[in-house]
């Protein structure tokens, strides 16, 4: 099914009037966005990245609060409710994870890293690529609710302790990504576009060259590669107009340079460089 803004800003509506007020523009952009991506998740909604941004911000602009009862559709009132009980969820998971994750690392480099660590902690609870104001909505959402000393003491369960686990497993090619990022973005290609259009399949190919360098051997399995290619895609998306200017292709080779030093004296295993 297409969607049309008429559908669209109906779900809006109903899900304001049932569920939420909201504060800002920005929550009604990260409502409506979530509306489409559960559809998408759903298959039942086919519409490109382009066109689903220029829709968002059509209803959104087209949104009028309204009081009292209004007529909703059986179909988006079942819709609104299917959407809320998923934002609830994936919110409680990647909370749920993070507290986990809480109690496997020192602490000042979590809270440092907040913002970072909810981004990474995303795709493994959720296969769909959120949008930049959906992320940006969850992350306040999640940190409003996050307390150190609440997460150490919590018991959690084994779900999220795994996907802490896993994330804890990352750390150890937590140079390997920040040299994927800093590769990217120095894709004056992709600089010369919206960082909106960063696609899971250009950062796996970007990883596939640095994995593939003769310099370089790392001993990192497919589904750790995979992980690092959601987040990265995640995270470069959330960033978009605020990224850092991009480096030349001299300065990526350096950085290459001085990252595989790094990890020969820092990480003998499981790295194997040559």
């Amino acid at each position: 099914m297409i969607v049309s803004e008429r559908s669209l800003l109906d779900s809006l509506q109903a899900y304001v009037n049932r569920f939420e007020k909201p504060n800002s523009r920005e929550d009604l952009l990260a409502i409506a966005s979530s509306i489409l991506t559960f559809q998408q998740k759903q298959a039942s909604i086919a519409i490109a990245p382009n066109q689903a941004e220029a829709l968002i911000q059509q209803v959104v602009d087209k949104f009028k609060s309204t009081t009292g009862s209004s007529v909703v559709e059986a179909t988006t009132d079942a819709l609104v409710q299917e959407v809320n009980q998923w934002r609830h969820s994936l919110e409680d998971q990647v909370l749920n994870t993070l507290n986990a994750y809480a109690q496997k690392v020192q602490p000042e480099k979590l809270l440092n890293l907040l913002p970072d660590t909810i981004l990474s902690i995303l795709p493994l609870v959720e296969s769909a690529q959120l949008r930049k104001v959906e992320a940006e909505s969850l992350i306040q959402q999640v940190k409003s609710k996050f307390n150190l000393t609440n997460a150490l003491a919590q018991v959690i369960d084994p779900k999220s302790l795994a996907n802490a686990e896993k994330l804890v497993q990352l750390l150890k090619f937590e140079n390997l990504e920040k040299l994927l990022q800093d590769s990217l973005l120095g894709n004056q290609d992709l600089i010369n576009h919206t960082l909106e259009n960063v696609t899971e399949s250009l950062v796996e190919n970007e990883l596939a060259k640095i994995l593939g360098s003769d310099a370089v051997n790392l001993d990192i399995d497919v589904d750790a590669q995979q992980l690092m290619i959601k987040q990265v895609t995640l995270k470069l998306n959330v960033m978009q107009s605020s990224a850092p200017p991009s480096k030349s292709s001299e300065e990526i080779s350096a950085q290459m340079d001085d990252e595989i030093e790094r990890f020969k004296s820092s990480r003998p295993l499981p790295f194997r460089l040559f």
